[in-house]
């Protein structure tokens, strides 16, 4: 786990996880994204943090802006999970974004190129992608939510990647961040024309809290 210690305070975690608790309350089914962004905006405004929302549903990579007293703005994208079998020693995000061109460019040069600039937007729009992760068996309801996050700083070496490492058609370049040699792979994804982020190391990543939930009475 990422030594920085968490920005979220108790009284934040605690608003946090009343909600978990009442969300549970009533489904078996696990906090979803439109329902995490509505939780974490909520639980924001109820420590008095100024939270600034994208300016359409369509913005690229952004999703709030949260600004505390005393502290540096943060720009954040928000993302959540429960696919089956989560890893906990990594974390895969299936679509970091959409990217069409991926499907055009015929030659290493132009996905260097074209990757490059897509990432560069990237980390001067998003400081961090904060994730909240659904663990489950099946189909039940979760007995455990993580809430990390990534910081697109481990991007950065992505941006002297060599001519050599997207030869291929749908490329994965290996990317290293402080002292990991593998922080995460980033994949161009052809068939799906987006970008997907492998095997983020949790070592690279702030672990916020993680919630353990008590068995649904719901049937």
């Amino acid at each position: 786990m990422n030594e920085r210690e968490t920005w979220l305070t108790p009284e934040w975690i605690e608003y946090f996880s009343l909600a978990l608790s009442m969300h549970h309350g009533m489904t078996t089914e696990p906090l979803a994204q439109k329902g995490f962004e509505t939780v974490f905006r909520n639980a924001c405004e109820s420590v008095d943090w100024k939270i600034v929302g994208a300016d359409s549903e369509t913005t690229r990579f952004l999703d709030l802006t949260v600004r505390r007293e005393g502290a540096v703005e943060q720009t954040l994208s928000l993302k959540s999970t429960a696919a089956q079998r989560l890893s906990r020693s990594t974390v895969h995000i299936s679509k970091l974004t959409e990217a069409a061109w991926i499907q055009d460019m015929r030659t290493a040069r132009e996905r260097r190129e074209r990757t490059i600039a897509l990432f560069r937007e990237y980390m001067s729009a998003v400081d961090s992608i904060v994730m909240l992760r659904a663990f489950r068996s099946g189909q039940e309801t979760p007995t455990e939510y993580q809430l990390l996050e990534i910081p697109t700083a481990i991007f950065e070496s992505l941006l002297d990647a060599p001519l050599s490492q997207f030869g291929a058609d749908g490329p994965t370049i290996d990317r290293a961040y402080g002292s990991l040699d593998v922080a995460a792979r980033v994949s161009l994804d052809r068939s799906d024309a987006k970008i997907t982020i492998k095997q983020i190391q949790i070592a690279a990543c702030t672990v916020h809290v993680v919630w353990d939930i008590a068995p649904s009475k719901l049937t």
